[in-house]
């Protein structure tokens, strides 16, 4: 979904404090000193809101996980380097604030890159999966703009890393993958105007009868949510220290294989082994674990679709919507789910829901907006998130290349887990953000790789006929 259009021609004004749902992340009061007058300010849409009203702690924070083969440097040379690259992104010096109902972004007072700077050193021998678990559990700033960049080595040995983290209430995944293309791609690429940063495409964006249908897939998923098929249990809120991360590795090429066997796209063949690792998983629980609520029942997994239109990859903020995808039931013959799958996720991309949401959003009143995207949102309707975006390939910093990409997801209030797929070049990054609490969790990234390298070794002939179609574009599930 995306922002209603700026007003121009509205006055800059001091936030002097946030409505109920925003006080727990908006900033404080702005300094006095300031110079107000000089303020550029640009609405918040109702997405930004939302989101920035659901979480006080660190389970809302996404981030990308950037490995480079070389030694690591000073963090006084990361440091130089960002301040090289942030006039091009003027987003990262914004914080959000608020008059009244009115929420915006204006620039942050006082604003000190090395307020967002930072640097983990890690001892020799930690696993990825435990260091990915010792950033998820790092705060944000606690005022100013809500990101933060680290430099994290001693890990490894002949590599190190590079993470951005930012609230998803400022920004969506494919937001974020911009801001990883500016700061560690190309300087050599001329960079965006400050109104590139807002939406700038045409309202409606499909034809009058994909239109027609996108009203209905929005009711549809709107009923969904409020009256589920069944009531899934609301997971207990983890503090911090809850929060772990383990994660898998696969190359584009054999995802892409995968989904064209069996008429599908790269992030079929993803879903599907989910579904596999899902099953595998929930096969160990006993009693009233509560991994037996996943064997119980067909498991839907709520995912989030882009509205950005083309030109639109900078623009500032959310500009997403959400579908919900049931994967199949886990007593099917895998082909036979697999084809389950593809023609539910065909019928998706000719639902009209992206070019409904995007006139939505900007047309009606955001209230209504925000009101629907908490019920979308309900964690009583599904119990994960799943998501997919790609970073693009020839990333590097300081003349070290990119080796990988591996996501940081956020845990919606309510949901135990979430799974991201990152792409970076050929390389695929799978990782799982759950609460420590949930037995078995840890697992989940290899049971995925599991279940890939199983249904990759399924005879191609077990796939119907019918799905020997042309593939559909990968991007269906993307932020």
């Amino acid at each position: 979904m995306t922002a209603p259009r700026e007003d121009r021609g509205a006055a800059p004004v001091r936030p002097e404090r946030a409505p109920p749902g925003l006080a727990p992340v908006l900033p404080p009061a702005f300094s006095d000193a300031f110079d107000w007058e000089r303020i550029v300010e640009h609405p918040l849409n109702p997405i930004d809101e939302v989101f920035l009203a659901m979480d006080r702690n660190i389970g809302m924070v996404q981030g990308q996980f950037l490995r480079f083969d070389g030694d690591a440097p000073s963090l006084d040379v990361l440091h130089d380097h960002l301040a090289d690259r942030l006039p091009r992104l003027s987003r990262l010096t914004h914080r959000a604030g608020s008059e009244g109902r009115r929420t915006f972004r204006a620039p942050s007072p006082g604003f000190d890159l090395r307020d967002h700077v930072r640097e983990v050193k890690l001892p020799a021998g930690t696993t990825l999966d435990e260091a990915l678990g010792v950033l998820v559990r790092q705060p944000v700033p606690a005022s100013g703009p809500l990101w933060s960049v680290h430099l994290v080595h001693g890990y490894a040995v002949g590599e190190y890393a590079v993470c951005y983290r930012v609230h998803h209430g400022l920004e969506d995944g494919m937001g974020a993958a911009h801001v990883a293309a500016v700061l560690f791609g190309d300087p050599r690429q001329p960079g965006r105007a400050r109104r590139d940063e807002q939406r700038n495409g045409p309202l409606f964006t499909a034809g009058p009868v994909e239109l027609l249908r996108g009203p209905l897939s929005v009711g549809a998923g709107l009923v969904r949510a409020l009256v589920p098929a069944r009531l899934w249990p609301r997971a207990p809120r983890p503090g911090p220290g809850h929060l772990a991360v383990c994660s898998t590795g696969a190359t584009w090429h054999e995802l892409s294989r995968l989904g064209r066997k069996h008429g599908g796209t790269v992030n079929d063949a993803f879903l599907m082994a989910l579904w596999g690792a899902l099953a595998a998983w929930s096969a160990s629980g006993k009693g009233n674990d509560v991994r037996s609520a996943f064997r119980s029942a067909p498991v839907p997994v709520r995912m989030p679709l882009s509205t950005r239109h083309t030109g639109e990859e900078a623009a500032v903020g959310n500009h997403l919507t959400t579908a919900t995808v049931v994967l199949p039931g886990r007593e099917l013959p895998p082909a036979e789910a697999f084809a389950q799958l593809v023609e539910s996720t065909h019928r998706m991309r000719s639902s009209g829901l992206r070019p409904a949401s995007r006139a939505f959003v900007a047309l009606l009143p955001s209230a209504v907006t925000r009101w629907t995207v908490r019920r979308l949102l309900s964690p009583r309707s599904a119990p994960l998130y799943a998501s997919n975006y790609s970073v693009p390939k020839n990333l590097c910093f300081k003349g070290d290349p990119v080796m990988d990409a591996i996501p940081l997801g956020v845990l919606l209030p309510g949901n135990a887990l979430s799974v991201t797929l990152l792409s970076c070049g050929s390389r695929v990054q799978v990782s799982f953000l759950y609460d420590r609490r949930l037995p078995g969790a840890q697992r989940l990234a290899a049971l995925w790789r599991e279940a890939l390298d199983a249904l990759d070794a399924l005879d191609a002939l077990d796939a119907p006929a019918a799905l020997n179609t042309p593939a559909a574009p990968d991007q269906l599930f993307t932020y």
